[in-house]
């Protein structure tokens, strides 16, 4: 029985919590895009983003267990803050179709103009946390 993990037996798991966080975005993106399309109806929409609340909960629980190296622990928290961001981006998504079903369109499209910036926010510490990770599984 172990403590702690090793560097790279948690950098592992961080890449895979990376690896199931992007397939959510790309999820995610798609339905934003079938929302503005108008392709897709909102009770699905309200459906598939419940879905990947979901999921990126599971997620999130999942990597928030692992107990990282003490020089690790800056990724850990970085990436645990990064998951929040894409999670409160489904959150607005979630509140804009609902004030559409009830024909609020202006704060409907407030709410959705929020979830697009947690996405972009989210995307940008994504890139970020993917290259640190990276980085320190390169071996030396």
């Amino acid at each position: 029985f172990m403590f702690g993990m090793t560097k790279k037996q948690f950098l592992k798991k961080s890449k895979k919590c990376l690896k199931d966080t992007g397939i959510e975005l790309l999820i995610i993106r798609e339905i934003i895009n079938q929302e503005t399309r108008g392709s897709v109806g909102l009770d699905e929409s309200c459906q598939k983003m419940e879905n990947i609340r979901k999921n990126l909960e599971e997620i999130f629980f999942q990597y928030e267990k692992l107990n990282p190296p003490s020089k690790c622990k800056k990724i850990h928290f970085k990436l645990l803050n990064t998951i929040i961001i894409l999670q409160e981006s489904v959150v607005a998504n979630t509140e804009y179709l609902n004030l559409l079903k009830d024909g609020l369109k202006e704060p409907a499209q407030d709410k959705l103009e929020k979830s697009i910036d947690k996405l972009e926010k989210f995307r940008e510490k994504y890139y970020e946390i993917i290259r640190e990770v990276d980085l320190n599984l390169k071996p030396r």
